[in-house]
């Protein structure tokens, strides 16, 4: 069985106030579709992996299944170096990235072109949730999708509120990555 991943859709903090526009929370295989269709996906993840370790492993084949770079922001590059995994894997800072996603003339981590979908997990609420609103407000072309277990008001497409079910958040990216190996 599924995880529900489209309920208990509201900010996880309480003061986020987004505006008229908030973010729909999805079905796994409807988020799976959108990242499967997606012709250059970009995987940005952040410190909170290290949190729950495991994690690290499931970005790693994530990003396998779909051949996506990731951008490891923060000191997140420990984690993939230590599992061996630096195929396709960039750090840099969180804030500079989502400031070259702004421009559409940007040629991406490896200068292939810009990217059509982002996609962010486990990067602190407050600072996912300020670099969605930027990307939401300068660049209306590229997808804002998260995976992470709370729910972004200012992503396009999100997960609703699992923060406090790590087993039914597991289920879900282990479904994902079900659907991106398709």
């Amino acid at each position: 069985m599924a995880v529900d991943t489209t309920k208990n859709p509201i900010p996880f903090e309480m003061a986020q106030i987004p505006g008229p526009e908030m973010a729909k929370a999805y079905p796994v295989k409807v988020i799976g579709a959108i990242i499967k269709k997606a012709k250059r996906p970009l995987l940005v993840v952040g410190a909170e992996l290290f949190d729950d370790p495991i994690m690290f492993d499931k970005a790693i084949e994530i990003a396998k299944a779909k051949n996506m770079p990731i951008a490891a922001t923060a000191h997140t590059i420990k984690g993939f170096i230590e599992r061996g995994y630096t195929t396709n894997v960039y750090q840099i800072g969180l804030h500079p990235l989502t400031n070259y996603l702004r421009f559409k003339d940007w040629k991406g981590l490896d200068g292939q072109g810009h990217y059509d979908v982002v996609i962010f997990m486990g990067i602190f609420y407050k600072f996912a949730n300020a670099m969605f609103s930027a990307l939401k407000h300068f660049n209306r072309d590229i997808k804002r999708v998260s995976i992470d277990r709370y729910y972004h008001v200012n992503a396009d497409m999100t997960f609703g509120n699992l923060a406090f079910d790590s087993a039914g958040y597991h289920e879900a990216i282990d479904e994902l990555i079900a659907i991106l190996k398709k």
